[in-house]
């Protein structure tokens, strides 16, 4: 008897499994629309609190942090959710194993991560940044350990606790880092804040989703830790790649510039002079090199907030995609998964341009909302270019989330490798052709920005020959051409205040839809769809 003899998809089954997919799409969403806004405010309050050199500062520190922590977090809920899914009344063994693989993993990670705290420094030749990263090395430890309770939740679907522990951890998350900033404790308060509210969302998830118990408590066997190991070692070197493609130009940026202002110690004050308004504001008043250069990152850092909303924003779909992706992969439904991909990859595309051309239509009166007037001039031109090249990027990772939930890490790993590859050349080439300042932070955007669209081109490619489907041409096409036609109307329409910023955002991103409807790429069906899984939600 076959496998999918052995497990046979009904109608019922259908509808509830999209019921389901329903409803975690709504769930999860509301739940990252809540952590965006919450990080917004994170990002957009920290710089009014502390300097623009504590803000890059703070940039520096948590572009090293980051993709090793969403290693650790994305890779533990994917394993776990694997597991657990295949087979949901083992929820709480799985559950047992992932705890005890992270007494093997995350926790040797966590120290290995302190002990090297000051090569990462001498890298940045910065001896400053050493304590900050030592100290940071305890949000690696929390984090995995709370990464199991997650997977647990998202394997048995339960997708209602998933979006209430993301909602309370960015709520305790913004009150740590901004309550001890406030307090005047700098960048060592920042990450303390961080790390409480780590320890807090542990707690909390221990009640939301449940301590696994004692291994005697169950009838099913013990899970063993290998396949977990396997699983998550499997995707632990494509998640490391992916991430450092988040942030391998701010980590450049900050190694060079720091050479160019050590280099140029004698030109450094007739530029500081110059230039005091608009690129090294209060880093001007001590000509400290690492200074100079972290108000730099600070500045780049502000574009890539703004520019990676359209990314944040169908995130979501990651989560529900690959509990269903991998279970219809288990059961060998090979239409069932061609249709999750071309579903998925076609509504991400619409959704993460919808926001990308709003940004790239008038960057500088939109990063002039939230940040001061030398934040918007330094880097209006960088995210006209960030926001187009984010929404390359959703596309890549969403991509990549399908080819792992499919078992497929081989193709994976050779995009995410790929395109590393190619944003650290570009930006390692381009960095040193450019003197600090608006030029040099609108290269860095457009090296990363081409590294992007290279690596969404190229994982269609795999993606379409590991399981038969990807993003529509003709949706690509559309997609484009509707942008273009958003971002011209943008350009040309004169607006004043935050007031008339907001209206005109309002009218890009409306102007994008009916041109949408007017290729003939979004209809009644999709209006009806999309209504359908807001009513199943509710």
């Amino acid at each position: 008897m076959s496998e999918t003899e052995e497990t046979p998809v009904t109608d019922s089954s259908k509808k509830s499994e999209a019921r389901s997919a329903g409803r975690g799409v709504v769930f999860i969403a509301a739940a990252k629309l809540y952590f965006m806004v919450i990080g917004a405010v994170i990002e957009f309050r920290l710089p009014a609190i502390v300097s623009n050199v504590t803000f890059g500062a703070y940039g520096v520190v948590s572009s090293l942090v980051s993709p090793i922590n969403n290693v650790l977090i994305v890779g533990t809920i994917q394993a776990v959710s694997r597991f657990t899914s295949h087979d949901p009344d083992k929820a709480r063994v799985v559950q047992r194993a992932g705890l005890r693989m992270h007494l093997m993993v995350g926790l040797p990670i966590a120290i290995a991560f302190a002990a090297t705290a000051p090569l990462f420094a001498s890298f940045f030749h910065d001896d400053r940044k050493t304590g900050p990263l030592m100290l940071a090395s305890g949000i690696l430890a929390g984090y995995s350990f709370y990464a199991v309770f997650v997977g647990r939740a998202n394997g048995t679907r339960a997708f209602h606790k998933q979006a209430g522990l993301d909602m309370a951890f960015a709520t305790m998350r913004a009150a740590g880092i901004l309550g001890l900033a406030g307090a005047g404790l700098g960048l060592y308060g920042i990450i303390s804040g961080w790390i409480l509210a780590v320890v807090g969302i542990i707690l909390v998830a221990s009640f939301a989703v449940g301590l696994p118990g004692r291994a005697s408590q169950d009838a099913a066997p013990e899970q063993p830790m290998r396949p977990l190991l396997a699983f998550f070692g499997s995707v632990a070197l494509y998640l490391v790649l992916m991430n450092f493609i988040m942030v391998i130009d701010q980590l450049l940026l900050k190694r060079m510039a720091t050479e160019w202002f050590q280099a140029n110690a004698t030109q450094t004050k007739d530029f500081v002079s110059q230039a005091i308004p608009l690129w090294l504001g209060e880093a001007a008043g001590t000509l400290d090199p690492s200074d100079a250069a972290d108000a730099q990152v600070g500045y780049y850092r502000a574009v890539q907030n703004l520019a990676r909303l359209s990314y944040q924003a169908i995130i979501a779909a990651t989560f529900v995609i690959f509990p269903l992706v991998s279970r219809s992969t288990f059961v060998s439904d090979k239409e069932a998964t061609r249709r999750y991909v071309r579903t998925t990859l076609r509504y991400s595309a619409i959704f993460a341009a919808a926001i990308g051309v709003v940004f790239a239509a008038n960057p500088q009166a939109l990063l002039d909302i939230p940040y001061a007037d030398d934040y918007a001039f330094a880097g209006a031109p960088a995210l006209a270019l960030l926001a187009l090249g984010n929404v390359a990027f959703a596309i890549f990772v969403i991509a990549g989330t399908i080819l792992n939930g499919s078992g497929d890490t081989r193709r994976a790993l050779i995009s995410v490798a790929a395109t590393l590859i190619v944003a650290a050349l570009a930006n390692a080439l381009v960095i040193p052709q450019f003197e600090p300042g608006r030029e040099l932070l609108t290269a860095c955007a457009a090296a990363t920005s081409g590294a992007m669209l290279f690596g969404a081109a190229l994982s269609m490619w795999l993606l379409q020959s590991s399981t038969g489907a990807s993003l529509p041409l003709v949706t690509a096409a559309r997609v484009a051409i509707s942008g273009i036609g958003a971002v011209a109307l943008g350009r040309f329409w004169p607006t004043s205040g935050a007031l008339g910023t907001m209206l005109e955002s309002c009218a890009i991103g409306l102007v994008f839809l009916v041109l949408l409807v007017l290729t003939r790429e979004f209809g009644r069906k999709d209006l009806v769809a999309v209504l359908a899984v807001a009513k199943r939600g509710s």
